[in-house]
């Protein structure tokens, strides 16, 4: 039994002690092991042992019970820049691979010793002789990867890595910057060609993971990875459609994750089978099922730049059109394309903020940042098919360009910004009648350790807190909820020398 599985064993137990305790009613958990994942490559991978080590201990202490890296295979594999696959190199093996893993060996033995597990995501961009287009290495460096030679280097993980527990295939397969093509002209039409490229790759590092003893009976392998978002170019209409006008081939950089998936399951707008030309255009006969246990998805809105339950376009999946995915992933359960009711895993999830200096129009506030963060965990909270919630990242990107302004501090001076202990300890507030419900989590306690949180309320225009209710915490991943009077004001909790924002009552 590993680390975090006692972990969730004895939190688990504690459970049953919320029933005795002196509490107002409240409902009951929706989901009281949900994991909290923390990704910060820059910090965990490209930075050097030291500020990895740092980094490591960082994610412990915001709480996380969950690390994830995607593994590039361009960055590891030899010679990636040529078109020919160097002479004598086996994909499988991993000492092929020289000294490539080096960081990856101690961010899995790291992350493990501190009591976390590592969920590794083999990924493009690819080494050029990987990929089954023609052109320079830097148009091939995610065109049509070969599916014999990515499961070589799943192998290769797969041996490499026997205490990694957790593991999902490819990131972002529904972005061209990812993979590619996303349409391709076929017949004098624009076809959607990811869907069916990423289900190849995933047969094949299915069937590599499980010739390694990585099978779904002992491990998590999750599908997906796709991201929230699609392009919609005039006269294209590609979040509905496999097939669009000729033109539109080389317009669409984006496919939304609903017509992507339903190219991958080769399902039917209205969720049967796919039949006819498109069937044959997504390679759907004899499909046979994929062998997986979860689905992975990144559901930021707009980028992170807009509120969790913005309205989206057709096609989208955010945080706020969770409902969309699960149809999706029900639909192709019913016809045995995955198992039935797949769980669901926030692996990637953040808001876009406005260092000084960025000037990004599309960011949000600081303090919008550390309340979505709340909200969006509570949203997951209730969801009973979400069973992983994600933070991207722990430190904002230097390069400001191309970065991502989504941490919990800045990457200058490294200061921490409001959501640092928002993160720490989420807190959301809804009406209930004359009561309101609060929620909670202490994310940084050890298991059944969280002890006494205080509920504290300030009347409006008042800023000074009193304790309403001491909450003995219990639950599994430390989250609770607790009903009380509506006394207006302003609320917080308090744990631990930690405190959390200032919430108001949320508004329906």
């Amino acid at each position: 039994m590993n680390e975090t599985t006692r972990r969730r064993a004895r939190r688990l137990f504690a459970v049953a002690a919320v029933c005795t305790a002196a509490l107002p009613a409240a409902p009951a958990l929706a989901a009281p092991d949900q994991l909290s994942l923390i990704e910060d490559e820059k910090l965990m991978l490209e930075s050097g042992p030291e500020v990895q080590a740092q980094a490591l201990d960082e994610a412990k202490a915001l709480g996380a019970d969950l690390i994830r890296a995607n593994v590039i295979w361009a960055r590891v594999a030899p010679a990636s820049n040529a078109t020919k696959k160097p002479k004598g190199f086996n994909g499988k093996k991993p000492e092929s691979y020289g000294a490539a893993f080096a960081m990856l060996d101690s961010f899995v033995a790291g992350a493990q010793a501190r009591g976390m597990q590592v969920l590794l995501t083999p990924t493009g961009p690819i080494p050029a002789w990987a990929s089954r287009c023609k052109g320079s290495a830097a148009a091939r460096k995610v065109c049509k990867p070969d599916p014999k030679l990515f499961g070589d280097f799943v192998r290769a993980l797969g041996t490499k890595y026997p205490t990694v527990k957790y593991w999902s295939i490819w990131n972002e397969p529904n972005l061209g910057s990812w993979l590619s093509p996303q349409y391709e002209v076929v017949g004098g039409v624009a076809v959607q060609r990811s869907a069916s490229l990423y289900r190849s790759l995933a047969k094949a590092a299915i069937s590599s993971l499980s010739a390694t003893g990585h099978k779904t009976k002992t491990d998590q392998i999750w599908l997906g990875e796709t991201a929230p978002l699609g392009d919609d170019p005039s006269g294209c209409s590609a979040q509905r459609k496999l097939r669009a006008p000729k033109s539109c081939a080389s317009k669409i950089k984006k496919t939304s994750p609903s017509t992507f998936l339903r190219g991958v399951f080769c399902l039917s707008t209205s969720g049967g089978s796919l039949g006819g030309v498109e069937a044959t255009e997504q390679g759907c006969k004899g499909y046979k099922k994929l062998g997986v246990n979860g689905y992975a998805h990144h559901p930021y809105t707009r980028g992170g730049s807009r509120p969790p339950l913005s309205k989206t376009n057709a096609g989208e999946i955010t945080i706020g059109t969770s409902s969309r995915l699960t149809k999706l992933l029900d639909q192709a359960g019913k016809r045995k394309r995955i198992p039935t009711k797949l769980p669901v895993h926030y692996t990637e999830h953040g808001w876009q903020t406005n260092p000084p200096g960025v000037n990004d129009i599309f960011a949000v506030t600081d303090a919008q940042q550390s309340e979505y963060i709340n909200q969006s965990d509570w949203m997951a909270y209730n969801n009973s098919r979400v069973k992983t919630v994600a933070q991207y990242k722990i430190v904002d990107d230097q390069s400001i360009g191309a970065g991502f302004q989504m941490g919990l501090r800045l990457f200058s001076g490294g200061a921490r910004k409001p959501s640092y202990d928002a993160y720490k300890l989420p807190i959301w507030v809804s009406k209930k009648g004359a009561n309101v419900t609060v929620y909670g989590q202490v994310r940084p306690a050890d298991a059944g350790a969280a002890g006494t949180v205080e509920v504290q309320n300030a009347a409006a225009g008042s800023s000074s807190f009193k304790t309403v209710q001491s909450v003995p915490v219990t639950s599994a991943n430390g989250t609770f909820t607790v009903e009380l009077p509506d006394s207006g004001g302003v609320w917080r909790l308090s744990w631990n020398g930690i405190t959390s924002r200032q919430a108001e009552v949320a508004s329906k």
